[in-house]
């Protein structure tokens, strides 16, 4: 799966979008049923679908190539990395089919997942630390990474808590005051912390321009650190440190949406569709911080925050770079290292905007099913999502085809 060395594993992306597909087709099934009132293993086995099987692999995937061209370190060990992925993968298959089917066997999922993140994890965190002997730019990244790092670490030894809790392994009762914490370190700690720090390089290819604020992504990264782990510690039982928490992530979640608007605002050549996911993941990411204002307010609305902060702001800046970088990983396996075509020269424009129309209509369809606890307007948001999801994976597959006749074409020359 994993023994062509491209600078992204493709099966690490690959699996991601399969996982992208069914968390649709779960959510189109939650919808049908009524499994849509409460945070029962129906709504867990989406959130993990999305959260480990899109999320985590695709930012693990992409890490392979971050960490060593942004912290100018070569990986040590990266064969065992790089397997590990492989092991992660089946174990979110095992997790997620379990809790769909038999929950108390969720818990030997969960321990093939903590065992793989805890190869890949130590691999890059040996990795890293050759960055200490670097420039203060490498030094820099290289501790931003392993805080986000640390960030997955946490969220894992307490999910795999909460497994053996619900499996009926362990009857310790903090356990019970854990799922709010581990769910926000998940979310907001591990993926929007990568994603705020990543996106400051990824986002310049996408659109061309670069942030007018260097100081910017110092507040981001620092709010978001010391805000979560506040959030968290108040979620787990010291209700004191909830808001001031939630308030310091608001405002650099708040920052970051107000920089990358900036850069849109001045991107350089045509409003693709990668753009529009940006533009699309920002504006989600602003509605959940007020659907998890109102949670905390206490309104109902834990699932419908969830729901758009791991559908709407990461799933549609995860689509942003598939339709970029994706593109061009692709482009690498078929083509050489070295190949410098742009994704829209083999992707179809009309499948792209297809994609991201239905994709939008789907997360606000099934954000007002869950706020009014509607069924149906969360089954149709699910069928659209899958429309998406097939338009891209359509658009995504002719991609290839033109990728392969141009490399033919070329070798006839």
């Amino acid at each position: 799966m994993f023994s062509r060395r491209h600078w992204v594993p493709p099966g690490a992306l690959i699996f991601a979008q399969l996982s992208q597909g069914a968390s649709w087709l779960l959510l189109l099934w939650a919808g049908v049923t009524g499994s849509i009132s409460s945070i029962g293993f129906p709504a867990v086995a989406w959130i993990h679908a999305v959260a480990l099987g899109s999320g985590t692999t695709a930012a693990a995937g992409v890490l392979l190539h971050v960490i060593p061209r942004f912290s100018d370190v070569r990986w040590r060990s990266e064969k065992l990395a790089r397997y590990s992925l492989f092991f992660f993968c089946a174990g979110v298959v095992l997790f997620v089919g379990a809790l769909l089917s038999r929950p108390n066997l969720a818990v030997f999922g969960a321990g093939v997942i903590l065992l793989a993140l805890l190869t890949y994890i130590t691999v890059a965190i040996v990795t890293l630390t050759q960055a200490f002997r670097g420039e203060r730019t490498e030094r820099a990244i290289a501790r931003a990474l392993l805080v986000t790092l640390l960030f997955l670490v946490v969220t894992a030894l307490l999910g795999f808590a909460l497994t053996a809790w619900i499996s009926g392994y362990t009857s310790a009762a903090w356990i019970a005051a854990l799922p709010a914490a581990h769910g926000n370190l998940g979310m907001l700690g591990w993926l929007s912390l990568l994603v705020f720090g990543v996106s400051v390089r990824t986002v310049r290819p996408i659109t061309g321009a670069r942030s007018r604020f260097p100081a910017a992504h110092i507040i981001v990264g620092s709010f978001t650190f010391i805000g979560v782990l506040l959030l968290a510690i108040g979620l787990a039982g010291v209700s004191t440190l909830v808001w001031p928490g939630a308030l310091l992530f608001g405002c650099a979640a708040l920052v970051y949406a107000l920089d990358l608007l900036d850069i849109l605002r001045r991107a350089i050549g045509p409003f693709g569709a990668p753009r529009a996911f940006l533009l699309a993941a920002v504006l989600w990411l602003l509605s959940a911080l007020g659907l998890g204002a109102g949670a905390l307010s206490g309104h109902p609305w834990q699932l419908a925050y969830g729901f758009v902060l791991l559908a709407g702001w990461l799933g549609q800046m995860i689509n942003a770079h598939v339709y970029h970088i994706g593109v061009r990983v692709m482009l690498t396996a078929y083509r050489g290292e070295d190949d410098e075509t742009r994704p829209q020269t083999v992707l179809d424009a009309r499948l792209s905007w297809i994609s991201f129309a239905a994709f939008q209509l789907a997360i606000a369809s099934a954000t007002f099913g869950l706020l009014v606890q509607n069924g149906n307007a969360v089954s149709i948001g699910g069928a659209l999502g899958a429309l998406g999801w097939l338009a891209m994976m359509a658009n995504l597959s002719i991609a290839r085809s033109r990728a392969i006749e141009q490399q033919s074409s070329i070798s006839l020359l």
